[in-house]
């Protein structure tokens, strides 16, 4: 696994504990960008310190939108250097994943990804070019014996659906938001199915590999439409947490779910995107779960702000424990916004 180019490649070694156990937070919807809230940082710090992680993923949004931005890669590598700044001092493995605004301000995901892994702790991967998307790979974790117990996916979620449909044939003005609709009925983009399919295949040569699947969690920005049956169905899905905000998922459904259930190895899939949302539930034996929003420049209610925390045990790998870790139970009033935010959703 020393070869950048072998699928199990990572740049620092990620293995579990003496306990056996590997603990991963993931942060969503930073929202980072030149000028961004002196709180973030601090925030994360908190975290960090409170319930140290092995591994941390900022799960897309990480840069922009609004009056902050990243034009360049000098501004985001002075952004990234400021975001990340805890992360790297505590000298904490760290990925991340790319989301609908990420690229919103003329810097290519494919420029940005080079300022991300110049970082020394940062274990992200560009990806198969052939494949749709920026930063699509697979993390193995160690175990106890050095042999990879478990993997950690990142995949790309996009931004706007629309962007695709010359290439695929489907006329500019197509109505593709219907009457009747996913929850929120919107424009937002998702996993391409040659996405699904990189997983499925890259899935089965690591059971080749290694001689048996590898229990995973996924990671991405944009929920999966299956994240609203969840919201919908909650006596049957064993839903808890909030729901404060509609789900805002694609409505085109790339088959990943299904490739995740025909593989039998990811047992959970965790989102960005919608900032007040952080409820889990339980679909076909795979949890899904929203991590809330680390930003304090878009829109978060102070009591939500926070991340999810993830802790694979190679003690009974098929399951894991999973929480959210929040700022304000932590640093108290001091993690809330200053000065507090004034409109809804601003």
């Amino acid at each position: 696994m020393n070869n950048e180019n072998d699928l199990l490649y990572s740049k620092i070694p990620l293995r579990c504990g003496a306990d056996g156990k590997f603990r991963v937070l993931v942060l969503s919807d930073a929202h980072a960008g030149v000028g961004f809230s002196k709180q973030v940082a601090p925030a994360i710090r908190a975290l960090l310190t409170a319930d140290r992680p092995d591994l941390v993923i900022f799960n897309g949004d990480t840069a922009g939108p609004g009056h902050i931005h990243v034009e360049n890669a000098e501004q985001l590598r002075a952004v990234l250097t400021e975001l990340t700044s805890p992360v790297e001092e505590l000298g904490i493995p760290w990925a991340h994943t790319f989301g609908n605004h990420d690229d919103n301000f003329g810097l290519k995901n494919e420029d940005a990804e080079k300022v991300y892994e110049s970082f020394p702790h940062c274990v992200s991967k560009t990806g198969d070019p052939a494949v749709s998307g920026v930063a699509n790979y697979v993390l193995p974790v160690l175990g106890r014996d050095g042999a990879p117990a478990f993997a950690v996916w990142g995949l790309d979620s996009h931004g706007d659906l629309r962007s695709n449909f010359k290439h695929w044939g489907v006329a500019e003005d197509a109505r593709y938001v219907l009457p009747v609709h996913f929850a929120e009925g919107t424009g937002y983009d998702t996993v391409r199915f040659d996405q699904a399919m990189w997983y499925y295949n890259a899935s089965k040569q690591i059971e080749q590999r290694c001689g048996r699947k590898l229990p995973g969690l996924m990671c991405m920005h944009i929920p999966l439409p299956e994240m609203w049956l969840v919201a919908n169905n909650r006596a049957e899905t064993g839903f808890s947490g909030n729901v404060r905000e509609e789900i805002a998922c694609s409505e085109m459904n790339s088959g990943l779910f299904m490739a995740c259930l025909e593989r039998g190895d990811v047992r959970a899939i965790v989102f960005g995107h919608d900032h007040v949302n952080d409820f889990t539930g339980e679909y076909c034996g795979i949890t899904l779960a929203y991590d809330a929003g680390i930003e304090y420049d878009a829109y978060q209610d102070d009591d939500l702000r926070g991340g999810r925390m993830f802790v694979l045990d190679e003690n009974d790998p098929h399951r894991f424990e999973t929480y959210m870790v929040r700022v304000r139970d932590i640093m108290g009033a001091a993690g809330d916004r200053n000065p507090p935010r004034a409109v809804p959703g601003g």
